[in-house]
């Protein structure tokens, strides 16, 4: 979510270089941003509502020293005094803060019984002015910070400088990412190493409850009681080079759609035996597994539901899947021999970090699924298997989930064969994964026709009326067995991006309550690949025309409905059931992405949202 830079060097450029960084963490999610300079034994801070764009219009003095930030509201308004960098009472502190602070209306009025007055309404302005009231104590940063974070409850990254120590930059963790990056007479601290500048490849990542204090040639690590900690290992990173350049494309959702046979291809690279029989997932041991709990939130969760499916059906292992959110908070009894499962993308995700350390706490063995090495999560679990599809820019999620429904076929072949899969079926299995780019390359060919469906629904929406499709501002998703998280995605990539109501059920499920909401231009997406669901499908489709209802249809090659079962008709090239969802995923990421530009939206950055979810 917030992103944090600090940087202290023998380079007076710190402006620049803080630009350059806040620039690499806007794919994160921002409302607005801002920075802290120290220059001449004072802390000048510059901020601006929106892009860090708008702050770096003009020369700032030259600095060897400041923070940065870029801020995506939880607590308080979007306006210049709850931007960051946030100061104390007395300006003698300066933070920058990425998490949520539980306790801060608590520690806000024992703040100002004892005389704290505050300009903005942020929990990072409450904890600013706590560790300052901490530091007149104990005058020593360290110590000050130590005690004043013993006191909160809740996540935080921070990045602090004091105005009495100029020649020092103070950070702290827990829950909530920070990064020490180690430069030649310069160091960074970072809340996203993609944050910090190509040249520093030697990072450290702060554990939970450490403090840290940097200064151009030097860094020390602390615990939270000022004790010296022990010393962490200095880890090498590579291949951080973002690619921010859209080429002839219009966002990067649509670059990154479009990007899915090559992100795919890159997935099960190198993941195959010689005879393409076995799985090879270096990551894991698929034995002694009794029984699978898939853990995610959004779009993962969807992956996970994906993925239960196939465990359950394909390598005939028992499987559950949770909201990471809602895990945490269940107390179901411990089960022998049973694998979690959890899937993030970024690596970040507050919720699901939450949800593995309650897992490992029961005993379970956890397997993460993300794209991102050296991640919080990844860092977690002692097994995991990446994506590797090159960085996710765009706050709505395409190439990442379908990469993660295709890792999530491939460990339950891996679990399968273990269990009672034939080499045979097997094979017949990865058959249909390397099969799969190609038809993805051929169903992106679709792109027209579902711009023109978009455009009708459009039409409706305005003007009420449509020559050939009528519509509504509720869309309904419905699909059976594997197409069913299909249309819970479909769903809600729809919300996320044109801010439409939409709805998802299992198509089975229309009968017992849906069907009431069917009327004359409501439009509903009917997912129907499965040659052995045909009969019930039409059946389900014939149910909602009787009522007037809207339908676009996507369907396969060679899988012919009557006409009168739909209004529009999107046809998938013919696959395997394995793989079909990840095709017909395809046709609603581009409908989502269409809708967003007819109405205008960025697309990238759908408001509200956020690529990183770092706060619970």
């Amino acid at each position: 979510m917030c992103g944090i830079i600090g940087y202290i060097g023998e380079k007076e450029n710190a402006a620049e270089i803080l630009h350059a960084s806040l620039k690499k963490l806007e794919y994160r999610g921002y409302d607005s941003c801002g920075i802290a300079l120290s220059i001449d034994h004072s802390v000048k801070t510059f901020k601006a509502i929106g892009s860090p764009e708008k702050l770096f219009y003009k020369k700032y003095p030259a600095s060897s020293c400041g923070l940065g930030h870029t801020r995506w509201a939880t607590h308080g308004k979007v306006n210049i005094e709850n931007a960051h960098p946030h100061f104390s009472q007395d300006k003698k502190v300066f933070l920058v803060h990425n998490g949520v602070i539980e306790n801060s209306e608590q520690i806000k009025k024992r703040l100002e019984e004892e005389g704290t007055s505050f300009y903005g309404d942020t929990d990072s302005e409450i904890l600013v002015n706590l560790i300052s009231r901490r530091y007149k104590e104990l005058s020593c940063p360290v110590k000050s910070l130590g005690q004043a974070l013993s006191e909160v409850e809740g996540a935080y990254g921070i990045a602090v400088i004091f105005l009495e120590f100029p020649d020092n930059i103070y950070g702290g963790r827990r829950s909530s990412p920070l990064v020490l990056g180690i430069g030649e007479n310069e160091n960074f601290l970072a809340s996203d190493a993609n944050a910090l500048p190509p040249k520093i490849n030697k990072v450290i990542y702060l554990e939970d409850n450490q403090i840290v204090n940097i200064s151009k040639k030097e860094y020390d690590i602390y615990c939270d009681d000022g004790t010296p900690s022990e010393l962490l290992e200095i880890k090498k990173i590579k291949n951080r080079n973002i690619d921010f350049e859209l080429g002839d494309y219009s966002s990067f959702m649509e670059k990154e759609i479009f990007e899915q046979p090559v992100a795919i291809r890159e997935t099960f690279r190198g993941r195959f035996d010689k005879d393409f029989s076995e799985i090879k997932l270096g990551g894991i041991a698929p034995n002694k597994v009794k029984r699978v709990l898939f853990l995610g939130c959004g779009t993962a969760y969807h992956a996970g539901m994906l993925g239960k499916y196939y465990m359950e059906n394909i390598a005939h292992i028992p499987a559950s899947v949770e909201s990471s959110s809602e895990y945490k908070y269940k107390n179901n009894p411990s089960e022998k021999d049973t694998l979690v499962v959890a899937i993030s993308q970024s690596g970040e995700t507050i919720d699901t970090l939450s949800a593995i350390r309650e897992a490992k706490n029961k005993g379970y063995r956890v397997v993460a699924v993300t794209n991102t090495v050296s991640s919080s999560i990844a860092r977690e679990v002692e097994e995991g298997i990446y994506q590797r599809i090159g960085a996710e820019i765009s706050v709505a999620s395409t190439k990442a989930f379908s990469s993660q429904c295709v890792i999530l076929l491939m460990l339950a072949l891996s679990i399968g064969r273990k269990n009672k899969l034939s080499r045979i079926d097997s094979q017949k299995y990865i058959k249909q994964i390397r099969e799969l780019p190609e038809l993805m390359e051929r169903t992106l060919l679709l792109n027209d026709e579902v711009r023109e469906l978009a455009l009708m629904q459009q039409v409706y929406e305005e003007y009420g009326t449509s020559t050939q499709l009528g519509g509504s501002t509720a869309i309904d998703f419905l699909g059976r067995q594997y197409l069913y998280p299909v249309a819970l995605e479909g769903a809600l990539k729809l919300k996320e991006l044109s801010y439409l109501d939409s709805h998802a059920y299992p198509a089975g499920e229309i009968k017992h309550g849906p069907l009431a909401t069917v009327r004359r231009g409501r439009l509903c997406f009917f997912l129907a690949t499965q040659e052995s669901l045909f009969g019930k499908n039409e059946s389900n489709l014939k149910e909602i025309k009787s009522r007037g209802g809207e339908v676009a249809l996507i369907s396969q090659e060679g899988l012919d409905f009557p006409k009168d079962c739909y209004d529009f008709l999107l046809r998938v090239p013919r696959a395997g059931e394995a793989i079909s969802p990840m095709l017909t995923t395809i046709p609603l990421q581009l409908f989502s992405m269409h809708m967003a530009i007819i109405k205008k939206h960025n697309v990238d950055k759908p408001r509200n949202l956020a690529k990183s979810v770092t706060v619970e």
